[in-house]
């Protein structure tokens, strides 16, 4: 049997009056971002609009708080995605200080052979560089290029199914005042009133993390750092920071969602397996179903957590019992 490498989470959140993905400032109205959905109505399709947190929005959470724990075990990252600058190594400026200034470059007659060992040479450096790279990808978009997809993938946050219609989206007034006493400036009006759309609904998103892709190159699958063990560790800590926090979306200052996660289901596979998508309602026992489907018919070792079942009452039980578990397997 090979070893628990990868995990995928279902999860369900509450979010009343947020702001947590918006999308354009028009004059003093800010939207919120939303997006075309299907539902069934009276058993016909339907395409109904909800609003919706982007998965970019969700990734940069993520990759800041991996950033954070990357460094808090002292693991390398550069200095962009110390700053919370997601560029990644896109072009020879950004991917210099990686390689001391001095990027591989192909020679004017390469050949194959040549390509090959630049391309290798340039992943490797940039994935020793920098755990946020390694894990969560990059296109580096010269001569040659190089491109390392993404370690974990997650979806848009969107309505569950059963609920979307209740979704709503509405613009809350706000306003700013001028200096009332004092000196005041001529023309200055005494208020500036704004409108923030703002939304409401049931959540649900699923994010994927593929264990063993980290610290391996995407060309040769050769091991390309020492501390992988420590990377991953990185990489499933700042998932439990992020959801344990709720640390993810914009105008969180004035506009933290009221409520929290409501659900949550997470899986270790040996290969790739990815939750039913919480917006349904089964998600969790259809889930389950699946998952002993997968281990009957390829005779793989998977585990199932379930945030409400076997004494797991919070989120950070379910993900405290999935690091517990990784390291009883070896993989962290």
């Amino acid at each position: 049997m090979g070893v628990l490498s990868f995990l995928s989470l279902g999860v369900r959140f509450e979010a009343n009056v947020e702001a947590l993905n918006m999308v354009e400032v028009s004059g003093n109205y800010a939207r919120h971002r939303r997006v075309p959905y299907i539902i069934t109505e009276g058993g016909k399709p339907k395409v109904v609009y909800v609003p919706a947190v982007s998965g970019e929005s969700l990734a940069h959470a993520y990759q800041e708080l991996l950033a954070e724990e990357a460094k808090s075990l002292n693991l390398p990252v550069c200095s962009y995605c110390s700053a919370g600058e997601f560029l990644k190594s896109m072009d020879e400026e950004h991917a210099s200080e990686k390689f001391g200034g001095k990027v591989p470059k192909l020679s004017q007659r390469a050949k194959k052979e040549e390509l090959i060992r630049v391309v290798n040479e340039i992943e490797a450096g940039i994935v020793r560089g920098c755990v946020v790279e390694d894990v969560g990808g990059f296109l580096y978009a010269e001569k040659p290029p190089v491109k390392r997809t993404s370690r974990f993938a997650v979806s848009y946050a969107l309505p569950i199914k059963s609920m979307a219609t209740y979704a709503t989206l509405e613009p809350q007034l706000h306003a700013r005042h001028a200096r009332t006493t004092g000196e005041r400036r001529e023309g200055a009006a005494e208020q500036m009133i704004y409108y923030v759309e703002s939304g409401t609904a049931i959540y649900a998103f699923t994010f994927n993390l593929d264990l063993a892709g980290i610290g391996v190159s995407s060309y040769s699958g050769a091991q390309l750092v020492e501390d992988v063990g420590k990377r991953r560790l990185a990489a499933v800590r700042a998932l439990y920071r992020m959801l344990s926090s709720q640390g993810f979306g914009a105008k969180l200052s004035r506009f933290f969602p009221v409520g929290g996660i409501v659900s949550l289901v997470a899986t270790l596979t040996e290969r790739p397996f990815t939750v039913t998508s919480p917006i349904y309602d089964d998600f969790a026992t259809s889930t389950r179903q699946r998952l002993e489907r997968v281990k009957a018919t390829f005779g793989e070792k998977a585990l199932y957590f379930e945030m409400g079942a076997e004494g797991y009452r919070t989120p950070e039980d379910v993900l405290s019992a999935v690091i517990e578990a990784l390291k009883q397997e070896g993989t962290v």
